[in-house]
């Protein structure tokens, strides 16, 4: 076969990556269900702000006084948070005339760390709806796996980057909110399967993937304006296919799990 070498921006609704491999386009089934949840519970947000926003004098009292933390949980908050996590990573390998039916996996783990940013709104009955945003750094590695078909070496990292946006809906106890979250996940993966003496034989899983996140947490009031949280978030990632550079197709799937500590204070 003749050797292809197209550097491209492989972009689709499911992420987007920078390889020196063609890719075909693909449609990610996930962003259209996380897309209907995440809108409404924003259009919910703002309702629910104008709400409270439109009682006079002694109907906005009430409101507040219905709970006697309603308002340490309403507002814009910023935080930041540290913890690790662990992954899962899965490829094939379509060899012209020497398929490997078998997928091979991988399994990298680290530390991370993220800014937040978000706002929560009580309801007045205990529940609390917000959205979240998080910005940070993470360092999965796996070490170089050797046993790969006919010699080819897999190094495997996700990171430097991922975040998310989610909307969170809540329950408090007093000075206690018990939480469920999900929406859209980003992260960056650097993986390369090098051939056996044969770069044309390479395959790569580099840049900026999006996907779909789901989790949960507790989070617990110390005053009116600071809070901290435990966390845990699952990550996952559509599949990533393209070609090597003698038009051998691959693909790459990948998951992780997170579990961090935060603080987060009211502005």
């Amino acid at each position: 076969m003749s050797n292809v070498n197209k550097d491209i921006l492989v972009m689709n609704i499911g992420g987007f990556t920078t390889t020196n491999n063609a890719s075909p386009k693909r449609i990610n089934k996930w962003i259209i269900p996380i897309a209907a949840f995440v809108l409404p519970s924003i259009l919910a947000i703002s309702g629910a702000s104008a709400q409270a926003g439109s009682f006079p004098g002694k109907d906005s009292q009430s409101l507040l006084s219905s709970s006697s933390y309603s308002e340490r949980w309403t507002g814009f908050y910023f935080g930041a948070s540290v913890g690790g996590g662990w992954g899962n990573s899965s490829t094939f390998y379509d060899r012209a005339g020497d398929d490997h039916p078998t997928t091979e996996t991988n399994d990298p783990s680290g530390y991370l760390a993220s800014l937040t940013i978000g706002y929560n709104q009580q309801l007045g009955n205990n529940f609390v709806i917000g959205i979240e945003g998080d910005l940070g750094v993470m360092n999965f590695t796996a070490p170089d796996k050797l046993d790969m078909w006919d010699g080819h070496i897999w190094k495997s990292q996700y990171g430097g980057l991922w975040g998310t946006l989610r909307p969170r809906v809540g329950y408090t106890f007093d000075d206690v909110l018990i939480y469920g979250t999900a929406g859209l996940a980003m992260m960056e993966t650097n993986e390369v399967i090098l051939g056996d003496n044969d770069a044309t034989q390479n395959t790569y899983n580099q840049g900026i993937h999006t996907g779909w996140v789901f989790g949960g947490g507790v989070e617990f009031a110390l005053s009116d304006s600071l809070s901290t949280k435990v966390e845990y978030l699952q990550m996952q990632f559509p599949e990533y296919t393209s070609y090597t550079n003698n038009e051998e197709k691959y693909g790459f799937t990948n998951s992780a799990a997170l579990v961090r500590v935060g603080v987060n204070s009211k502005f």
